[in-house]
């Protein structure tokens, strides 16, 4: 049978977001188990949690719930939040709506981006592309070249785990994921953007965050197509989840390669 995960933030003893994870977790029961459960048979979350622990009341830690169509695990984990710098640009078809147990698919992305790196940065921007093959016609860009394309070979031959956000093993590079030409998701979260004046995330998610949404009907940012083109129009993008605030992480936009 397949399973989803919640992931919810636990901070000095306080739950974060419970309505949006609740919403999500029964919308995704219905739509995958094709059930339509009466109004009393609708999950509460809450009511599963368990009161925190003297050792959780301080800090921040995350409360990953295991379901399928019933709750089947819940435990809470110490949070460290991982350090990205640097995202690198991958075309993908992935769906990925729901938020299943079992992420082979995006793990598969980030292996395949591995050979990704002599193709075209898929009609990106001149300022945007780094391509990793010698030109000798590009004598006068040599040194600033060598230096990008030294940061994009480091960072394609990382391995490590890109889902769990406790794993700091290489975690300083992520990929972000293109579909159909538009900007959508890393590997574990939604993105947005600052240009200067406001910050703005895809319309064309893979995952409708909890944070994303929480943020959307909070009026903090706000939703915009975004393609690859469109990214030389930004100066920064920041990573957004469950556990992640806007600003926790935050990369140069010169930084996707």
């Amino acid at each position: 049978m397949c399973r989803f995960i919640e992931t919810v933030k636990l901070e000095n003893g306080n739950y974060k977001l419970i309505n949006y994870h609740n919403k999500r977790l029964n919308d995704t029961i219905i739509r995958f188990f094709k059930k339509t459960p009466l109004k009393s048979e609708f999950i509460d979350i809450g009511k599963f949690l368990p009161s925190p622990a003297a050792e959780f009341k301080n800090g921040i830690f995350k409360c990953r719930i295991v379901y399928s169509d019933k709750i089947e695990s819940i435990e809470i984990l110490p949070y460290i939040k991982k350090n990205i710098k640097r995202l690198k640009l991958v075309e993908s078809d992935i769906d990925y709506s729901l938020k299943f147990e079992n992420r082979d698919s995006i793990n598969n992305l980030f292996e395949e981006s591995k050979i990704f790196k002599n193709k075209n940065r898929l009609n990106l921007p001149a300022n945007l592309i780094n391509d990793n093959t010698n030109n000798s016609d590009s004598n006068s860009n040599s040194n600033s070249n060598d230096n990008k394309n030294s940061r994009a070979s480091d960072s394609l031959f990382r391995t490590c785990n890109l889902y769990d956000d406790n794993n700091t093993r290489d975690s300083n590079f992520d990929i972000l994921i293109v579909k159909n030409g538009l900007i959508t998701d890393t590997s574990y979260s939604n993105i947005i953007l600052y240009d200067g004046k406001e910050w703005v995330t895809p319309e064309s998610f893979l995952l409708n965050g909890v944070k994303r949404q929480h943020l959307l009907n909070k009026c903090i940012i706000k939703e915009m197509k975004v393609r690859t083109v469109d990214l030389k129009n930004f100066k920064k993008i920041s990573l957004i989840n469950a556990m992640l605030e806007p600003r926790d992480i935050e990369i140069d936009i010169n930084d996707i390669i």
